[in-house]
């Protein structure tokens, strides 16, 4: 009699640890895809609020320096580079939100979320080396041949060497705490469910 109470009790405690298992389990997946949800959200706001930096700043600092380049047809050629390349710019952040970010959903398949991450994390990888490498020697180079055809005074210059210098680190900190960190984010908790979801 004993033994036959001492299985049933056994079946109940094993019936309530599968249960508690699966409860922990379903815990674990829905505190992952709302990490997940939080970094992809960070992403997605920072790609609108740099349209519409890319947008308003350099549309500003022409506005501010008109009347003083007025003669001056490096200046002008700066600022339209500067111009195009931002508009541009823009229009390639909502090419990255509707190409990759928008296809992200934790609803669906893990494997597809994967692969659009990836290919954003490479996008955004390339974008690093035409920023550091591209634009910001040619906008450097192209402002101080401008503020050189100006003769320009101590201010100005100070004042180009602040711009370069915020625009620098303003996307080294973008780029290493706000995209890398997210990604990376993404990444570890979609390679999580994945193992959760093979066990």
């Amino acid at each position: 009699m004993e033994l036959e109470e001492l299985k049933n009790t056994w079946a109940v405690l094993d019936e309530r640890l599968k249960k508690n298992e699966m409860l922990n389990k379903r815990m674990v997946q829905e505190m992952l895809c709302n990490k997940s949800n939080r970094a992809l959200n960070k992403l997605m706001n920072t790609e609108f609020f740099s349209m519409l930096t890319l947008l308003v700043i350099p549309l500003c600092i022409w506005l501010y320096h008109q009347p003083r380049f007025e003669n001056i047809l490096s200046a002008k050629i700066l600022y339209i580079v500067v111009i195009v390349t931002c508009i541009l710019s823009a229009i390639w952040n909502c090419y990255k939100i509707l190409k990759y970010l928008r296809n992200i959903n934790f609803s669906k398949s893990i494997g597809d979320n994967l692969y659009y991450i990836n290919k954003y994390n490479i996008t955004i990888k390339k974008e690093k080396i035409v920023n550091y490498f591209v634009i910001f020697p040619v906008f450097s180079l192209l402002g101080i041949l401008g503020y050189y055809e100006l003769k320009a005074t101590f201010s100005l210059w100070i004042f180009l060497f602040i711009v370069l210098t915020i625009g620098i680190a303003t996307s080294y900190w973008m780029y290493k705490k706000i995209y890398d960190a997210n990604i990376q984010s993404i990444k570890k908790s979609l390679e999580e469910l994945k193992e959760l979801k093979e066990e």
